[in-house]
């Protein structure tokens, strides 16, 4: 069995951060934002965000679930507060599958964002609006996600994404580029989030 995913993060930043760096990141609180554009700085370049690229792309390892469902980022951190994943989160135990799917945070600048790490730093402590996404940072996130994709295919039987259209059009590409487009599916996000939300995890069981 795989190591859990919070293992794995944390023994990846203590091979490449001081320890005292490592204690003062974990001391910030979820819901406090810390990291932000200010018009010059990109907080794509933001060494601790550029270390998270490295982990996934180096490090990461998905455990190996049945299921997998994307879901795109909030404004509220940690993600696990906002009202669209306390409503993907309650159909999951309504199934009787949360413990059986992974759950992944379609996210700029953090690409993807197992919901195990949402409540850690920098996960739950960065704001970054969609319109602030420049065509070279989508670009960086886009070949991000196409590489940690060929991951996650080799771990869940069954993948589902539910996104708004900014969010779909990235994964679509990032699967077109990893060639794994085929082995996802997509639920359009529409007017009524929770409803798709509902649909996207209801495909995850469906046998037809």
């Amino acid at each position: 069995m795989n190591m859990n995913i919070v293992q794995q993060y944390i023994d990846f930043l203590y091979e490449n951060l001081p320890r005292e760096e490592i204690e003062k990141i974990f001391s910030i609180p979820p819901g406090v934002t810390v990291l932000r554009n200010d018009g010059i700085y990109n907080i794509f370049e933001h060494p601790h965000v550029k270390l998270w690229h490295r982990f996934l792309i180096e490090r990461f390892r998905p455990e190996k679930r049945r299921y997998c469902l994307l879901l795109p980022c909030t404004s509220i951190k940690p993600y696990r507060l906002s009202a669209t994943h306390r409503v993907a989160e309650a159909r999951l135990e309504a199934l009787g599958i949360s413990t059986e799917t992974s759950v992944y945070v379609v996210s700029e600048p953090m690409a993807l964002v197992p919901r195990e790490l949402d409540v850690y730093y920098p996960f739950a402590n960065y704001e970054y609006p969609p319109e602030e996404l420049t065509y070279v940072y989508r670009r960086k996130l886009v070949k991000i996600i196409s590489q940690v994709l060929k991951k996650i295919v080799e771990a869940h039987r069954r993948i589902v994404a539910v996104l708004p259209r900014h969010h779909l059009s990235i994964v679509m590409e990032a699967a077109s580029i990893a060639n794994t487009i085929d082995k996802m599916e997509f639920v359009p996000y529409g007017r009524l989030a929770f409803r798709s939300i509902a649909i996207a995890i209801d495909k995850l069981v469906d046998r037809t």
